[in-house]
């Protein structure tokens, strides 16, 4: 998900009462809904791309605990340089990592619900687990948090009973939303593999997440052991797949030959996981198919590596 929407998540959980729990526990939650995306500026010093490290060891299980851990000693020791007033709240570390590592937990979850992945058990395992439920900018969440923590910082502010109750409704209609795409994509994904059955094609993975805005819709990518294609689904006309299909393209030599040479494409290909070579006006590209379709054919950006290019994403 977009940090926007990470820090929302962290701020309702301050405002459905965990702030409460120690001094600097609404930071706390800040900290901790976005802390696993300090993977991102690991590259900067370590010899590591980032299509790979993103949403690997520091959003992992075992990361967890540990990220929380250091948000506790980052506080501890603003806690110890910062005055307190008459009416602070008691610095509690143990109340504070429960509420970090809380908080913490929100930003890999959100996370696996999208169709870009997580892999929850690097380094040891380099598996992507996807729900593929929510688009990564959802308007949705940001809707219903956003109300949720405005009522409850009014609520707070005017002192009134259950000040978070608005925070905490807003929470569960969250994961009532949450909910029903997970049940709508697992469904979709379901009636896919049957239909790609009939027709005589064996499915290897099918992807079916929502695009934008229009949640309830969702946009299909299927593959067999050496084709692909793609479709689509709405709740007015149910799952329809393209005629066209074509082959992933990953015996091409110059793939093989990319691979071996070529740092960002052997991490590239542990990311993806449904890596295709395609070729535009006869060059040959390395694209994941989550980010390219058949229909609308992406021509540039970082999810599309030319192959006969050494010098480019090295």
């Amino acid at each position: 998900m977009d940090n926007i929407t990470h820090t929302l998540a962290g701020a309702l959980l301050g405002e459905m009462g965990l702030k409460r729990r120690s001094r600097f526990a609404f930071a706390a939650c800040l900290l901790g809904a976005n802390a696993p995306d300090i993977d991102v500026f690991v590259p900067l010093a370590f010899p590591v791309d980032g299509i790979e490290f993103h949403r690997g060891p520091l959003h992992a299980i075992f990361a967890w605990p540990f990220l929380a851990a250091g948000i506790v000693a980052i506080l501890w020791l603003v806690d110890r340089l910062k005055a307190r007033a008459p009416d602070t709240l008691p610095f509690r570390p143990g109340a504070l990592f429960v509420v970090a590592f809380l908080a913490v937990l929100t930003h890999p979850f959100l996370d696996w619900l999208t169709t870009y992945a997580i892999a929850l058990f690097a380094p040891v395992s380099w598996h992507w687990y996807s729900g593929d439920a929510i688009f990564i900018v959802d308007w949705v969440y940001w809707l219903l948090m956003a109300t949720g923590i405005g009522l409850s910082v009014h609520r707070w502010r005017q002192r009134s009973p259950h000040p978070g109750r608005p925070a905490q409704v807003a929470g569960t209609l969250m994961l009532a939303y949450i909910a029903i795409n997970l049940a709508e994509s697992a469904w979709v994904e379901h009636a896919t593999e049957a239909e790609l059955r009939r027709r005589g094609v064996e499915p290897a993975l099918v992807v079916a997440g929502p695009p934008p805005f229009a949640f309830w819709n969702r946009t299909i990518e299927w593959r067999s052991a050496n084709r692909f294609g793609s479709g689509s689904f709405s709740p007015a006309t149910g799952v329809k797949l393209d005629a066209a299909a074509m082959p992933t393209g990953l015996d091409d030599p110059q793939l093989a030959l990319a691979e071996r040479t070529r740092r960002h494409v052997r991490a590239f290909l542990v990311w993806s996981r449904m890596p295709i070579v395609i070729r535009i006006d006869g060059r040959a590209y390395l694209t994941d198919q989550r980010f390219y379709s058949l229909s609308s054919r992406l021509r540039s950006g970082a999810f599309l590596i030319p192959l006969d290019n050494p010098a480019a994403n090295s």
